[in-house]
């Protein structure tokens, strides 16, 4: 294999806690320090939970904003009971991939997340991502090549690991260890 990428899942942040869409909001609670890598190179998303994970993990590399959380537009910040309580059709939609009002779509997150994983697909070692849930399912969603809505389907915690791994010409998701 030319590369394998962990994608390690930014820490839990209010917005997790608190069921409200993200607003690039800072870690709720202590990052307990875990060993990872030795790695070639690291990226990070350029979030504020990402950069606070990453140095709570004693990790530093390149910050990257293709990698941040979707954006979520005027629904930023604000509780998702509430904005499926004021607009539920919108809402409704919002759930099978369109974007929020003035906020990124699921195709167009899917399509910056496979811009990138293009960019890395020939190299060689064993890399580090320190991204958001969101980032990660659309991520896989891309690699196995599945429908958007496979999106919603997905679960990723706070500080989990998920495994890619490139041949150089594709990538391939990997079960953990």
């Amino acid at each position: 294999m030319a590369i394998t990428l962990q994608l390690i899942c930014q820490g839990e942040t209010l917005a997790n806690r608190q069921s409200r869409f993200p607003a690039d909001d800072p870690l709720c609670e202590q990052v307990l320090p875990q060993r990872f890598g030795p790695y070639s190179q690291i990226w990070i998303a350029a979030s504020v939970a990402s950069i606070q994970t990453a140095q709570a993990l004693g990790l530093s590399g390149e910050q990257v904003t293709a990698l941040v959380e979707p954006g979520y537009g005027r629904w930023s910040g604000l509780a998702i009971r509430d904005v499926m309580t004021q607009e539920p059709d919108v809402f409704m939609r919002w759930l099978k991939g369109e974007a929020p009002p003035d906020g990124e779509s699921l195709e167009q997150l899917m399509a910056r997340c496979e811009a990138w994983l293009t960019q890395c697909v020939a190299l060689r070692g064993q890399h580090c991502v320190i991204v958001s849930s969101a980032v990660i399912r659309a991520m896989v969603v891309t690699v196995l090549g599945a429908p958007p809505h496979a999106f919603n389907a997905i679960d990723i915690h706070p500080l989990s690991v998920t495994q890619l791994r490139s041949d150089g010409k594709r990538w391939h998701l990997c079960p953990g260890k």
